[in-house]
């Protein structure tokens, strides 16, 4: 009797769809691991027969150069990453008409769904596991590469050892926020304290989650605890940490890479030398001194890694699933020839052992895999995770290089393989994906971070059941508070200009714009009716400490996205329209709230954002995108034209520091930089010429002014500055003397011939409606 080849499946793969490939460069493509809106990730067998994870792109971002220019420098800097601890990159083709990459396919469960299975790690290997994960941030971060994204889901316990994966927002050390498209990417209870505060990339972020898996490797808690994202981001923030259970001789170093303060948490080659057992006594001083990190952890897998098993991965049901395809892909000479070898090695459960398998169709036998990662076949798990930024099921990989990475479409050794694909029709452009809601709302929120920029038109108004509260207490119609408390901003985000602007009443009534402009914070009101050029001087507006540069930024736009898409809970309404909870930031009259909401967001055919609704228990909040995509023209506010016709006032800008002036009183100035285009270094040059003008002739010339019993100079033929000597009746000030502002000059014009009004010596100047520098008197 017969029985019919079982079609299913391997564990960890979904079947393949209408229009997907059945050949990725070299490799025959088997199942899915995961999709989202951005691409698609493959399980697929090389040539040796090895599992490997394929990432790819979808056809619509690879159309466009930007997303393949950093597609190929993520290639690039992942070809660095090494270490036992890390999964690798075997090949990848950025030329592609669809880019990819191939990864190791990792075995075995993440760490949380092997804590939750099995309970948390003891002793020995509880050990070997913190080194582990200290040896693969070593490697990384000698390599320049800071991972950004280390959390439980991105760390698979496989029969090897555990790996670290999921390289999908991975960036060079020291890429600065204003040049890194995923800066406000991270997930709650994992990211380090100073990623909400605008740092730069750097590796002590990854060394703040190590902090977070070896607690929870330790205890079974996450280190943070439970419920919504604002609530984990503020007990981050404020080192608020449960490490109960963490064995004392880990405690330390554990508390100290949960440091609030990153300057006080060791680096990951500290983590390691600390970690690293004492060498045994029998060993001589030359062993002492050759025996290596790897050779350590080596060791330590072997002796100590028990216990985990490869979560039902086989690559022989990998291989066998393409033998029930062959009459609609790869012959079954080929198959039978011995191209796949003998990738038969079944996984046994057991970390160091392995049963060689008879091969797929006719290849020989594949040694076993070994806890120090050798032999030439790799049990996989069905629980393992994507090491390119697949999308939930998870995925690890195969044991040895597949030598496919040393030509340009990274076919060489593939053989009759790599023949029959580019037959079958070689590079097969991907363009329909399965959803999964929640990684499509964290692309779509990637573009807008990745994009030059967008507008975007943003009403806020209080929600019914706050109305209706309101109503109740105030006797006011619903309608009438509901519309009372509407408020509309436009937003403007442009990322070669590195600025975000708020144009509306954010930072309270009297207020007309805000932005974060390179980083530094600005805030604008309306001139006074009537005045005159850059007079008057302003007051400066005290800015709630809730505020800072980084709360103006385009995370106002793109965190809630983020968040809706970290909490897994996204759901599909209908075609492009996703839902689930969120966490919701927002400017209110001068201060920065988030509150928890319940998100809605509209998707177009591209993926890109056309609207987001949110609502809380307090406001509804509409995000309509007028542009996306699209380079944003910015200029100083102060320059733009409202009623009047004279642009706005600077009313909060950075205050780059103090100096003393106006002998016999010595009045101290704070020195604030206002325009734009004035850095802190010239406003304090500039400030010290104001200050002691007697020492600094050679660079000013006198202006024919008309400020009350003043003096008006040009400094540098380029920018113009007032000081006045008056009394208390026509300016109140404490003491007679006055440093007012200065303003950029367009043309200086000399003294004319005798007779007119400028023939005492006094120059002329073309000026323009701009404050560069304000000095605001200290109490």
């Amino acid at each position: 009797m017969s029985t019919s080849p079982d079609t299913s499946p391997p564990p960890g793969l979904a079947p393949l769809e209408a229009g997907d490939p059945a050949w990725i460069g070299p490799y025959r493509v088997v199942g899915r691991i995961g999709s989202g809106g951005m691409g698609a990730v493959y399980g697929a067998l090389d040539g040796q027969g090895v599992c490997v994870a394929v990432k790819t792109v979808h056809a619509d971002f690879a159309r466009r150069p930007r997303f393949r220019e950093a597609f190929t420098r993520e290639v690039e800097m992942l070809r660095r990453a090494g270490g036992i601890s890390t999964a690798r990159l075997h090949a990848a083709d950025t030329e592609a008409s669809v880019p990819w990459l191939a990864f190791d396919y990792v075995p075995g469960r993440d760490l949380r769904a092997h804590v939750r299975a099995f309970g948390p790690l003891e002793g020995d290997m509880f050990r070997t596991f913190a080194l582990g994960m200290a040896e693969g941030l070593s490697a990384l971060h000698a390599a320049g590469i800071a991972h950004r994204d280390i959390k439980p889901g991105n760390v698979i316990l496989s029969p090897d050892g555990p790996k670290i994966v999921d390289f999908g927002i991975a960036v060079e050390i020291g890429t600065e926020r204003s040049e890194d498209g995923s800066a406000s990417y991270g997930t709650p209870g994992w990211s380090a304290p100073e990623r909400y505060s605008g740092a730069a990339a750097d590796p002590a972020a990854d060394v703040f989650a190590w902090g977070g898996l070896v607690a929870l490797a330790a205890t079974g808690r996450q280190p943070f605890g439970a419920g919504d994202a604002g609530e984990k981001a503020r007990r981050v923030r404020e080192g608020e940490y449960d490490v109960d259970g963490v064995p004392e001789d880990l405690l330390g170093l554990v508390r100290a890479a949960l440091s609030v303060d990153p300057d006080q948490r060791p680096n990951s080659e500290m983590l390691v030398r600390s970690l690293l057992p004492e060498p045994s006594e029998g060993a001589d001083e030359r062993q002492r001194g050759r025996a290596t990190t790897a050779d350590v952890l080596r060791r330590m897998l072997r002796d100590y890694w028990r216990g985990v098993d490869d979560a039902g991965h086989d690559p022989a049901r990998w291989a066998a699933a393409l033998g029930a395809a062959s009459a609609a892909g790869l012959g079954a000479s080929v198959l039978g020839s011995g191209v796949l070898g003998s990738g038969g090695a079944a996984g046994t459960g057991a970390a160091g052992t392995g049963a060689a398998g008879a091969g797929t169709a006719g290849g020989t036998g594949a040694a076993g895999t070994t806890a120090a990662g050798s032999g030439t076949a790799t049990a996989g798990g069905a629980g393992g995770a994507a090491s390119g930024g697949a999308a939930g099921t998870g995925m690890t990989t195969g044991g040895v290089l597949s030598g496919v990475a040393t030509s340009k479409f990274g076919l060489a050794g593939a053989g009759l393989l790599a023949v029959a694909g580019l037959a079958a029709g070689g590079f097969v452009v991907y363009d329909q994906v399965s959803e999964n809601p929640s990684e499509t709302v964290a692309a779509a929120a990637g573009l807008l971070e990745e994009g030059p920029g967008f507008t975007a038109r943003v009403e806020r108004a209080f929600s019914q059941a706050h109305a209706e509260q309101v109503s109740e207490r105030t006797a006011t119609p619903v309608d009438q508070v509901v519309e009372d408390s509407r408020t509309e901003e436009e937003y403007l985000y442009s990322a070669t200009d590195q600025t975000f602007l708020i144009r509306g009443p954010a930072m309270g009534p009297d207020t007309t714009a805000v932005a974060n402009h390179r980083g530094e914070l600005y805030v604008y009101a309306p001139r006074p009716s009537g005045s005159e050029g850059w007079w008057p001087r302003t007051d400066r507006l005290e800015v709630d400490e809730s505020v800072s540069a980084d709360s103006v930024s385009a995370a106002l736009v793109t965190a809630p996205l983020r968040a809706l898409a970290d909490t897994d809970q996204a759901e599909t309404e209908e075609e492009g329209v996703y839902t689930g909870p969120t966490v919701l930031g927002f400017l209110d009259e001068g201060s920065f709230s988030e509150v928890d909401a319940a998100g809605r967001t509209e998707l177009d055919e591209a993926g890109e954002v056309l609207r987001a609704e949110y609502t809380s228990e307090r406001w509804d909040v509409r995000v309509e995108f007028e542009e996306l995509d699209v380079e944003v023209p910015m200029e100083d506010p102060q320059v733009w034209d409202i009623d009047d016709g004279r642009g706005w006032m600077v009313v909060h800008a950075p205050i780059c520091g103090t100096i003393a002036a106006g002998e016999p009183f010595q009045v101290e100035w704070d020195v604030q930089a206002s325009g734009w285009d004035m850095d802190c270094d010239y406003a304090m040059d500039i400030a010290g010429v104001m200050a002691d003008p007697d020492s600094h002739r050679d660079r000013q010339v006198q202006l024919w002014g008309d400020f009350p019993g003043g003096a008006t100079r040009a400094i540098d033929e380029a920018v113009f500055c007032g000081e006045s000597y008056i009394d208390e009746e026509t300016y109140p000030l404490e003491h007679g003397v006055s440093f007012d502002i200065c303003g950029p000059i367009s043309e200086l014009i000399e003294p004319e011939v005798e007779g007119s009004p400028h023939s005492n010596g006094y120059h002329d100047a073309e000026t323009e409606d701009e404050t560069l520098i304000e000095f605001h008197e200290r109490d």
